[in-house]
């Protein structure tokens, strides 16, 4: 893949035409300053958005970021096209977590954030209220690694590869169990390890499987399932179609459309490792992996996270 052009243009220009891969980065321990990649539009622009200083994206959902501050431990929500910014109750001290999950749009008054702990143990808030709750998870099978939201559902796997439903019901967090199949993970005998990521494209819930080379965090091959609601089973899928999937190492995980007018490329997969700047892209049809190095970073950095507007997330049926 050609390298990216550095561009100087107005950082509001560049935000609606999206997907985009942004570093948060700086000096020491800070990450005052955002590298901003257009894969769209095969560029990248570098600016100083106070919003996002010093911030983490724990996700995107909706068209809304859920930012976690890395000084002092604050969140907040920001629609990164419109700047419209929402401050939530300050977390904990020393504050960790793996996965995060938007449940809708803060304009839903059911909305929720979902912190999944490294403890294991989750955190949430219902938005509009001050509190957040922490709650354990007891037992291996609730122990979601992963989770997004599908047809208003919020949906997890777990170690095991298994499906799972996850609601807030009151001030308790419920996970429960599908009786699906469990995601396929062993059709690749000599990989040494495995990554399941899930993935909401139109209305209908993916499971992604990337398998490793040896004792490495290098992707070696990808594997896609469509979960079938009807038989609770998972399906192959062997091409994408007019669509490409964006992975990253938290739940920054989505499609969109890729037309000749979007500059996606079709039936690919875009993805990051982490602790690496570098972009790679799976190939559906010949199953080959390219990989470029999109802007010079230098300096510290945060590791990059997908961000996609609500607009390309639910393309208009066609």
């Amino acid at each position: 893949m050609p390298a990216m052009a550095a561009t100087r243009f107005p950082v509001s220009q560049l935000l609606p035409s999206g997907p985009w891969l942004v570093f948060n980065h700086g000096e020491k321990e800070g990450a005052s300053t955002q590298t901003i990649v257009n894969i769209a539009q095969d560029r990248y622009d570098v600016a100083s958005i106070p919003e996002m200083c010093n911030k983490r994206i724990c996700t995107c959902s909706h068209g809304w970021l859920v930012l976690f501050d890395i000084v002092s431990s604050d969140c907040s929500l920001l629609n990164p096209v419109s700047k419209e910014n929402i401050t939530l109750s300050p977390l904990p001290p020393d504050f960790s977590f793996s996965c995060c999950i938007l449940s809708s749009p803060p304009t839903d008054p059911d909305c929720v954030i979902i912190f999944l702990r490294n403890i294991p143990s989750v955190t949430f808030l219902r938005l509009g209220k001050s509190e957040w709750i922490e709650q354990d998870l007891r037992s291996e099978e609730e122990r979601f690694k992963q989770a997004i939201v599908c047809g208003g559902n919020i949906y997890g796997i777990n170690y095991l590869g298994s499906l799972l439903t996850i609601k807030v019901v009151g001030s308790n967090l419920v996970v429960s169990q599908m009786g699906a199949e469990v995601l396929p993970n062993d059709t690749i005998p000599e990989a040494f390890q495995f990554c399941n990521r899930l993935v909401e494209s139109r209305g209908e819930l993916f499971g992604v499987v990337k398998y490793y080379l040896g004792g490495t965090s290098k992707t070696r091959d990808i594997e896609i399932y469509k979960m079938d609601f009807s038989r609770l089973a998972w399906t192959k899928v062997e091409n994408l179609g007019d669509r490409a999937f964006f992975l990253s190492g938290t739940t920054c995980n989505f499609s969109c459309s890729a037309t000749a007018e979007s500059g996606v490329k079709q039936n690919c997969i875009y993805f990051t490792e982490p602790e690496d700047r570098d972009l790679y892209v799976f190939d559906m049809e010949d199953y080959a992996i390219s990989f470029s190095t999109p802007c010079p970073i230098k300096s510290n950095w945060l590791d990059p996270e997908w961000v996609m507007p609500a607009s390309l997330e639910r393309p208009s049926a066609t």
